[in-house]
Protein backbone atom coordinates (compact mmCIF):
# COMPACT_ATOMS: atom_id res chain seq x y z
CA UNK A 1 0.00 0.00 0.00
CA UNK A 2 2.70 2.50 0.93
CA UNK A 3 5.16 1.28 -1.65
CA UNK A 4 2.84 1.86 -4.63
CA UNK A 5 3.15 4.93 -6.80
CA UNK A 6 0.38 6.77 -8.59
CA UNK A 7 0.04 5.73 -12.22
CA UNK A 8 1.89 8.04 -14.61
CA UNK A 9 0.01 9.35 -17.63
CA UNK A 10 1.52 8.29 -20.93
CA UNK A 11 2.98 11.06 -23.09
CA UNK A 12 0.23 10.65 -25.68
CA UNK A 13 -2.49 11.29 -23.08
CA UNK A 14 -0.87 14.47 -21.79
CA UNK A 15 -0.51 15.76 -25.36
CA UNK A 16 -4.17 15.04 -26.14
CA UNK A 17 -5.18 16.63 -22.82
CA UNK A 18 -3.24 19.76 -23.73
CA UNK A 19 -4.89 19.85 -27.16
CA UNK A 20 -8.36 19.43 -25.63
CA UNK A 21 -7.67 22.20 -23.13
CA UNK A 22 -6.46 24.52 -25.90
CA UNK A 23 -9.53 23.68 -27.98
CA UNK A 24 -11.84 24.44 -25.06
CA UNK A 25 -10.04 27.74 -24.51
CA UNK A 26 -10.49 28.68 -28.17
CA UNK A 27 -14.19 27.86 -27.94
CA UNK A 28 -14.57 29.96 -24.78
CA UNK A 29 -12.80 32.92 -26.37
CA UNK A 30 -14.99 32.67 -29.50
CA UNK A 31 -18.12 32.64 -27.33
CA UNK A 32 -16.92 35.71 -25.43
CA UNK A 33 -16.23 37.56 -28.68
CA UNK A 34 -19.75 36.77 -29.94
CA UNK A 35 -21.23 38.03 -26.68
CA UNK A 36 -19.13 41.18 -26.86
CA UNK A 37 -20.27 41.89 -30.43
CA UNK A 38 -23.91 41.39 -29.42
CA UNK A 39 -23.54 43.79 -26.49
CA UNK A 40 -21.83 46.39 -28.68
CA UNK A 41 -24.72 46.21 -31.16
CA UNK A 42 -27.23 46.68 -28.37
CA UNK A 43 -25.33 49.69 -26.97
CA UNK A 44 -25.13 51.27 -30.43
CA UNK A 45 -28.92 51.07 -30.67
CA UNK A 46 -29.42 53.20 -27.54
CA UNK A 47 -30.65 56.75 -28.19
CA UNK A 48 -28.11 59.54 -28.01
CA UNK A 49 -28.41 62.68 -25.90
CA UNK A 50 -29.53 64.65 -28.96
CA UNK A 51 -32.27 62.09 -29.71
CA UNK A 52 -33.57 62.26 -26.14
CA UNK A 53 -33.53 66.08 -26.15
CA UNK A 54 -35.31 66.25 -29.50
CA UNK A 55 -38.01 63.83 -28.30
CA UNK A 56 -38.50 65.78 -25.06
CA UNK A 57 -38.79 69.15 -26.78
CA UNK A 58 -41.13 67.66 -29.39
CA UNK A 59 -43.38 66.28 -26.65
CA UNK A 60 -43.42 69.63 -24.83
CA UNK A 61 -44.27 71.50 -28.05
CA UNK A 62 -47.09 69.10 -28.95
CA UNK A 63 -48.52 69.32 -25.44
CA UNK A 64 -48.48 73.13 -25.58
CA UNK A 65 -50.27 73.14 -28.95
CA UNK A 66 -52.93 70.69 -27.72
CA UNK A 67 -53.53 72.72 -24.55
CA UNK A 68 -53.96 75.91 -26.59
CA UNK A 69 -56.39 74.15 -28.96
CA UNK A 70 -58.46 72.81 -26.07
CA UNK A 71 -58.59 76.26 -24.50
CA UNK A 72 -59.56 77.86 -27.84
CA UNK A 73 -62.32 75.33 -28.45
CA UNK A 74 -63.85 75.06 -24.99
CA UNK A 75 -63.31 78.57 -23.63
CA UNK A 76 -66.62 80.41 -23.76
CA UNK A 77 -65.28 83.58 -25.41
CA UNK A 78 -62.40 82.05 -27.37
CA UNK A 79 -58.88 83.43 -27.04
Amino acid sequence: MFGQHAPVMPVEDTASLALRTADQLRTDIANLECSQEFLMQQINRLPTRADLGRATLGGMFCTAVLVLLVIAIFWPHGL
